[in-house]
């Protein structure tokens, strides 16, 4: 049937103003805020607050701030996925028209205009500060800021599979970013990952919500809010302080057998909190019905600023909707690539018209929300008339969002996949996945999902023999994703079965020969058996296919240093240090690879530079006593390692020491100090330990013959 043009114009005029001066056609006159902080909550559920009514909630910061502002009851994502929805926040469009459309596969384009880029322009000092990988700066969210803390773990180079920190480290981060130039106009964005799978709430969190996890995590993100809430009061009246705080997409909590979120559009995973809060800037205590979405949040905060928005945003100011000049309903698209990219299904688009909400699927499903709200009958049969005029909505709405020009679309590497999956993304993220087939509907498939879920759990609780049971019938059922292979090599790699899993990666290797995610396995399982040529083929390959990817350019530097060809390895990591050059352990690694070189004044300078970013690292004092000890500099280098022992006591910086006054055959103050190594030595230090223990004996007999 083709689509009645004027009759869906007007519905869409509703959705998108495509203009610079906002919807209203009103600017902001007064007194504006100084300070704009934007708070997004991961993982948050709408009815898991106190402000939306959920009794069990303890919630005191985040109520304390709806009762204060105004509150949006009806606030949308438009996809229940981190890195895309924060995309959408952060830029004023949807994911049509910022085109990332998955966590780990995308990077925003450079020239798309950001929230924090309009601040900065504005002369505001600009800070984000996230806890979660997903918001990596390489996938571009960096932008405007000039400071982007995405630091997670000390000493990571490739961030850990545990890349995240709770709430409390991240409130520290912020205020000490904040307390630095307390009276300088600032918009910080703090992002709190806390309430992610695994649920596993701090103290005292943990007891108060023995059972409840969940809600136990919420409770501790709260407190962390609380604490900056009280610093910005400290700064200053409140009135100066303009807070908004969002809920990125929310969490299925095993409803619809869904137990995290990305596999469906329901709302439990699409609905979303969304407060303003500034005093005498907009109204209190205020509760707006009206359906909202975050791409609004841009618009609304450089209206309320009194800044210029870009030209082309696919939200509106919600002004006019604060102060009840507008109660209507905006229209909300919809969508999550997920089960598409990362499980070989069917992605899933969708559309809320007012009490409508429309989900396009190989089997599409209606549910009127108005008599609905919890979606348990599926109109689509009922309401052949409202599916098919819904759809045609839809399609417009994608035809004339969709942006030509795509984003930065990047393959994923294994390790980043790893990362993900250890944060809740199941499938390993499919990068080359054979199509050619009908896609499945995700609905038909939940019991594959159920599936690889548990061989997560699995593989996470150590029982390893399971997991790999459960991740090997995922793959028969599924064959053509390359991630489950994945799964099963790297399972097996775990359980001490390198043949097999070198096997059964080279099998996907040649199944699926442009997959980066088998790729990057495959040269990290190469490199665990100590196949370096081969290992390097593979990093070869996978730079063929994606140049600035950071893992394979840090493990092929690693594997030419391991064969000592240190010219090779300094090339790999200066490419390296071109895409991520803040990394204190890639910097370290290029320092030494600069040493190793012959060029140690060069290397001496980085070790420099890095002492002054990070004074209390205490490795870098061990690698600039060793360049001494290589120049012939031996008093330089005792110099050095002395104080190393005498600021960072401990078993590295005594091991050291002891080193290096044995190979200045300074035996018996070599012997004090390699005891007192094995005396402080960690039990995970045991093959250093034993040689250590070996070289004692041998000092020890050097003496007393003497």
């Amino acid at each position: 049937m083709p689509i009645s043009r004027p009759r869906v114009l007007a519905f869409f005029a509703a959705a998108v103003c495509l203009v610079a001066s906002g919807c209203d056609g009103s600017r902001r006159a007064g007194p504006r805020p100084s300070r704009i902080l934007l708070i997004t909550l991961d993982t948050t559920r709408a009815d898991r607050l106190g402000c939306y009514g959920y009794k069990a909630a303890a919630t005191p910061a985040l109520d304390a701030l709806a009762d204060g502002g105004v509150r949006f009851e009806r606030a949308y994502t438009h996809v229940p996925l981190t890195l895309p929805s924060h995309c959408s926040l952060l830029t004023g469009l949807t994911p049509l028209g910022h085109q990332v459309r998955n966590n780990g596969f995308y990077r925003l384009g450079e020239d798309v205009p950001t929230l924090a880029e309009s601040f900065r322009a504005a002369g505001f000092r600009t800070g984000a500060f996230v806890s979660s990988f997903t918001l990596d700066s390489r996938f571009g969210l960096d932008r405007g800021f000039d400071v982007y803390d995405d630091s997670f773990q000390k000493g990571e180079a490739l961030k850990s599979f545990r890349s995240e920190r709770r709430a409390a480290e991240v409130a520290d981060a912020f205020l000490s970013w904040l307390a630095a130039e307390p009276g300088v106009p600032s918009f910080g964005w703090v992002h709190f990952f806390d309430p992610h799978l695994p649920y596993d709430p701090p103290p005292p969190f943990d007891k108060d919500f023995a059972g409840h996890g969940y809600d136990g995590e919420i409770a501790s993100m709260d407190a962390a809010i609380g604490r900056i809430l009280r610093a910005l009061d400290a700064l200053g009246p409140r009135e100066g302080t303009l807070v908004v705080v969002a809920g990125d997409h929310g969490e299925a909590l095993g409803e619809r057998r869904e137990i995290d979120h990305g596999l469906f559009l329901y709302e439990n995973t699409v609905r979303v909190p969304l407060i303003f809060y500034w005093p005498g800037g907009i109204p209190d205590s205020t509760v707006v019905p009206s359906t909202v979405r975050l791409t609004d949040i841009m618009p609304t905060v450089l209206d309320l600023t009194g800044l210029d928005r870009p030209l082309k945003l696919q939200g509106v100011s919600l002004r006019p909707w604060m102060s009840g000049r507008r109660r209507d309903d905006l229209p909300v698209y919809l969508e999550t690539f997920y089960p598409r990219e990362n499980l070989g299904w069917s992605e899933l688009v969708g559309l809320i018209d007012k009490t409508w909400k429309y989900i396009q699927a190989p089997r599409p499903e209606l549910y009127d929300l108005g008599s609905d709200p919890d979606e348990a009958k599926d109109r689509v049969v009922e309401r052949p008339d409202a599916a098919r005029r819904h759809s045609e909505r839809l399609e417009f709405v994608i035809a004339e969002n969709t942006r030509l020009a795509p984003a930065s679309t990047r393959a994923v590497s294994s390790e980043e996949s790893a990362r993900l999956r250890s944060l809740g993304y199941l499938g390993g993220l499919g990068t080359g996945i054979k199509l050619g087939r009908p896609l499945s509907d995700p609905k038909d498939k939940i019991d594959d999902y159920i599936v690889l879920y548990r061989g997560h759990l699995m593989e996470g609780a150590g029982r390893l023999e399971e997991a790999l049971d459960c991740y090997r019938k995922v793959q028969a059922a599924n064959p053509d994703v390359p991630g489950h292979a994945v799964n099963v090599g790297s399972t097996l790699m775990r359980l001490a079965r390198p043949a097999e899993a070198v096997a059964e990666l080279e099998e996907a290797a040649r199944r699926f020969p442009d997959s980066l995610l088998v790729l990057s396995r495959l040269m990290a399982s190469y490199l665990r058996v100590e196949q370096w040529d081969k290992a390097l083929a593979c990093g070869q390959r996978i730079l063929e296919i994606e140049p600035r990817d950071l893992d394979a350019l840090f493990l092929s530097g690693n594997a030419w240093a391991k064969l000592g060809k240190w010219e090779e390895a300094l090339e790999l990591y200066l490419r390296a240090l071109d895409v991520e050059p803040e990394n204190p352990v890639l910097r370290q690694r290029h320092a030494f690879a600069l040493a190793a070189v012959g060029r140690e004044k060069d290397a001496l300078e980085a070790y420099a530079r890095l002492k002054a970013d990070h004074p209390d690292e205490p490795s870098f004092d061990r690698d600039i006593g060793r360049i001494y000890e290589s120049m012939g500099e031996r008093e330089k280098a005792r110099e050095v390692f002395r104080a190393s022992v005498e600021r960072n006591p401990g078993p590295d910086s005594y091991h050291a020491y002891a080193m290096f006054l044995g190979r200045s055959k300074e035996l018996a103050e070599a012997v004090r100090w390699l005891e007192l190594y094995l005396a402080a030595a960690p039990d995970a230090d045991r093959q250093r330990s034993s040689e250590a223990r070996a070289l004692l004996s041998r000092w020890r007999k050097s003496l007393a013959v003497r």
